[in-house]
């Protein structure tokens, strides 16, 4: 295995994998990561590099980055460690997808009392909850 095939292996632009990776004790390569901008690439892209395994030889690179895409084997596997960070991390996506929906709402003072009125609210609502302070 030549140097560029070891990275591009053990090499991931996702975040979320990556921390998952670190999660179970994948070290990160001596240059963890590379910013890259250019052409077709909105933004920056962030490219994380990673160890082949782990110390302890327990987790393999190349296949939890392979796994880390299979509905099979997170099926399969529902027990692995690297699973649960999977289920934790998506959890956590669709929790923040949730709270992004919501409408905020305005917490107003006023004499002591407060009332937490939605950003939302029509005029005949924001009328009604003010009045009330």
């Amino acid at each position: 295995m030549n140097a560029v095939s070891h990275l591009s292996s053990t090499a991931t632009s996702n975040t979320c994998l990556a921390a998952a990776l670190v999660a179970v004790g994948i070290p990160l390569a001596e240059k963890p990561f590379v910013r890259v901008v250019g052409d077709g690439i909105r933004g920056e892209r962030v490219v994380w590099f990673f160890e082949p395994q782990s110390p302890d030889g327990k987790f393999q690179t190349k296949e939890l980055i392979t796994a880390w895409n299979d509905d099979a084997w997170h099926l399969a596997n529902p027990e692995h460690p690297f699973a649960y960070i999977k289920c934790a991390l998506k959890n956590r996506e669709r929790l923040v997808d949730k709270v992004k929906q919501d409408v905020p709402l305005a917490c107003v003072k006023r004499r002591g009392k407060i009332a937490l009125l939605p950003l939302d609210a029509s005029p005949r609502t924001e009328d009604l909850f003010l009045r009330h302070l």
